[in-house]
């Protein structure tokens, strides 16, 4: 079986490269800085654009750190300073932001840290970048300044003193949507482990959410092998015959909702079918994929469910954002909402917010929690699974 599966690997190995922008990519945590550079080389810079320096009044400052506009992540940044500047207009009494640019290297930091400190900042939102978060996680800021990153660090190095971190990581909700899917299958097989595939692309991104799915179907005690990577431009019939071949019981698509509405077609409708906010296109009215109708995923309320409380309270984003934008705007949202939490000196809380059942517990973890909402796509748009 195993050598099986790498010729099946080796064969659909395919040609599309990575399938989501740079935004897509923080979205899910910064690459490397040596890809990073590559892409911003091989493509022309985006036009930077007005962000605001400072708004807000009162006695209270939150600095946010961002990425420089003239680089790579330009829009990333626009998204999140537009996000919190809606949760600012709501909830922001009493609160100075200021928009720091700031590069991700621990000598920079540092420098920023320190005058923030000295200049009595209540609270740090950023950095937004993994290359930045990693090397915050560097620093010796203690006694520092209470700080929220916006991303996840890799690795296991100790959170610094008064550190949280909150990101919408594609792999948390991989594991999340494995774990679901698992419970699932198990309660309807019963006398055998239930079998999956997981099903990626080339890309990086596509790549971390398999793993993340087969690691957590693995801990649980389900049968899987090493990803198939999908390329619908070939292969289609060699696919089909791996899904019949591996007669799966759940096949996790770690695909955007194109490559996921191809291999649908030669996956078929027997199969339950997972994914995580990855193959999601929102609530769009100017797009349908009715061929993914059945699969489930995870995604953030502000995507899939608009009379969501939280969501209906903040302004809604520019028409002109795409779904990847959407989502860093809902993480601008929730971001300031949780560091008016930090602020106000809770040492634990949750939130019902536009990104997730949000939980932080800083005796337990550094990180905050995020419980995104299972989703099921219906006439061609992903909707919340609610009970009929």
């Amino acid at each position: 079986m195993a050598s099986r599966r790498r010729l099946i690997s080796a064969i659909l190995l395919g040609s599309l490269g990575p399938s989501l922008s740079a935004l897509a990519q923080v979205t899910a945590n910064t690459p490397t800085k040596a890809s990073i550079k590559a892409r911003a080389d091989a493509a022309a810079k985006p036009a930077a654009r007005a962000l605001p320096t400072r708004f807000g009044d009162g006695p209270t400052t939150v600095a946010l750190l961002i990425p420089r506009r003239e680089g790579p992540f330009a829009r990333v940044a626009e998204c999140v300073v537009a996000g919190v500047r809606a949760s600012h207009s709501r909830d922001g009494d009493g609160v100075v932001v200021e928009v720091i640019e700031a590069d991700s290297d621990p000598e920079t930091l540092g420098r920023i840290f320190v005058d923030l400190r000295e200049r009595g900042v209540a609270l740090a939102l950023g950095p937004l970048t993994r290359d930045g978060v990693n090397s915050l996680v560097t620093l010796d800021r203690a006694p520092g300044v209470p700080t929220l990153a916006l991303n996840l660090p890799e690795g296991d190095l100790p959170a610094p003193s008064q550190t949280a971190f909150f990101g919408i990581s594609i792999e948390a909700e991989s594991r999340q949507a494995a774990g679901l899917a698992f419970e699932q299958a198990n309660a309807a097989i019963g006398k055998r482990a239930p079998r999956a595939i997981a099903v990626g692309a080339p890309s990086r991104l596509a790549q971390r959410s398999a793993k993340a799915f087969r690691d957590e179907w693995v801990q649980r005690g389900g049968e899987i092998d090493e990803p198939i990577e999908f390329d619908p431009k070939r292969s289609s019939q060699t696919f089909r015959e791996a899904i019949k071949d591996e007669n799966p019981d759940v096949v996790f698509l770690a695909l955007n909702p194109e490559q996921a509405r191809s291999a649908r077609r030669s996956i078929g409708s027997r199969v339950r079918l997972w994914s995580s906010s990855m193959a999601s296109i929102g609530q769009t009215k100017l797009l349908r994929l009715p061929e993914l109708d059945g699969l489930r995923l995870l995604d953030m309320p502000w995507q899939v469910e608009p009379d969501h409380p939280a969501v209906m309270a903040y302004p809604k984003a520019p028409a002109n954002y795409t779904v990847e934008m959407q989502r860093l705007y809902a993480l601008g949202i929730d971001a300031f909402r949780i560091g008016r939490q930090i602020v106000a000196g809770g040492a634990s809380f949750e939130l019902d917010g536009v990104t997730g059942r949000l939980s932080y517990d800083p005796t337990v973890s550094p990180r905050v929690e995020r419980l995104p909402v299972l989703a099921v796509y219906r006439s061609g748009t992903p909707v919340v699974a609610r009970p009929r």
